[in-house]
């Protein structure tokens, strides 16, 4: 109910400046070939995101299908979509997990290295803007700054520490550190809660050779770069003339607002968009809007309709999430 409150509060905030009879008159001067355009890129993304997806898997998993890899990588976005509180991202990896056999800790602990590649890949896209092609400041890009020089030494402390945990010297300690948090909880969960986190922190180290931590790293710069460039084309429509790396900064911003975890990044990510296009374009808040609409519709019809078909695909309904609520599929036995 706080997400969902959270998120009326947002939309409230935005939709009491909307003037819709204004925005329809910018969306008639859009060419219409953009928004497909745009579309397409969003496809391609979620096929890079499947891809690195399976290079993650493969210490424990080689070879996972493509299709299991696409399917329940849009399943597990759609469902973060349409309901609060970011269910999608423990969906995808626990349905995976069932279908292809593979330890649902494993399984969750590859979407949280997943998501702190997509942080690393943003701030350091950030961080090359900033000093090779940041332009004339302004009080946004000063903040962007800011929030890059606190994350990025947070980002490379948390990979230190779930190096640290994992090492030969510190494993024992860890593995006394979860058995007392455990202790914390009833005594029919103990043993599988214990058993669960120590090999999700163990799957949290990333052994990778080289070759596939280079494949990660490319990938991810890929995706990302891709959502710049189809930002930047959808910016055109709207008659704001920069060159593709101009969009890092909107990327970046875009980026934080969808973590806030609003059912479909509702008012959030339409906040955080008109006030970037407004601080970084100049924008006047009437195309800003009319972008951040447009925009907000396509990166949602996408990976919804997209999911749907993929629900469908793997013989799954709406129920899956009901199930997955349960306790006894959050404490998966040892696995």
């Amino acid at each position: 109910m706080l997400f969902v409150a959270l998120s009326a509060l947002f939309v409230w905030l935005f939709a009491r400046r909307v003037d819709l009879a204004g925005i329809a008159a910018v969306w008639r001067a859009v060419p219409w070939p953009l928004p497909p355009l745009f579309m397409l890129c969003v496809v391609a993304q979620y096929g890079l995101r499947a891809r690195r997806w399976g290079v993650l898997l493969r210490p424990f998993r080689v070879g996972v299908p493509f299709r299991s890899l696409w399917n329940f990588s849009l399943i597990g976005f759609m469902i973060s979509y349409l309901l609060p509180g970011r269910l999608g991202e423990v969906a995808r990896p626990v349905l995976l997990a069932e279908k292809e056999d593979i330890p649902k800790s494993q399984a969750l602990a590859t979407v949280v290295n997943e998501r702190l590649f997509d942080l690393l890949t943003v701030l350091v896209m950030l961080a090359l803007y900033l000093g090779l092609a940041g332009g004339a400041p302004s009080p946004l890009l000063r903040r962007l700054r800011l929030a890059l020089l606190l994350l990025l030494p947070l980002v490379g402390a948390v990979f230190a520490l779930i190096a640290l945990a994992n090492s030969p010297r510190f494993s024992a300690r860890t593995e006394g550190l979860v058995s007392r948090l455990c202790r914390l909880l009833p005594a029919r969960w103990r043993g599988a809660a214990a058993g669960f986190a120590m090999n999700f922190v163990r799957a949290l180290r990333l052994d990778l050779g080289r070759r596939d931590l280079a494949a990660v790293a490319v990938y991810s710069l890929l995706h990302w770069g891709l959502i710049c460039f189809s930002y930047w084309l959808l910016l055109r429509g709207f008659a704001v003339a920069v060159s593709p790396v101009h969009a890092v900064p909107l990327v970046a911003v875009i980026f934080v607002a969808a973590a806030v975890p609003t059912p479909g990044m509702a008012g959030s990510l339409d906040l955080a968009s008109t006030y970037a296009l407004v601080g970084l374009y100049a924008m006047g808040e009437k195309a800003a809007m009319a972008f951040t609409l447009l925009f907000h519709f396509l990166v949602l019809v996408v990976p919804i309709g997209l999911g749907l078909l993929a629900l469908w695909q793997e013989g799954l309904g709406f129920g899956v999430v009901r199930r997955l609520r349960r306790p006894k599929d959050e404490l998966p036995a040892v696995r």
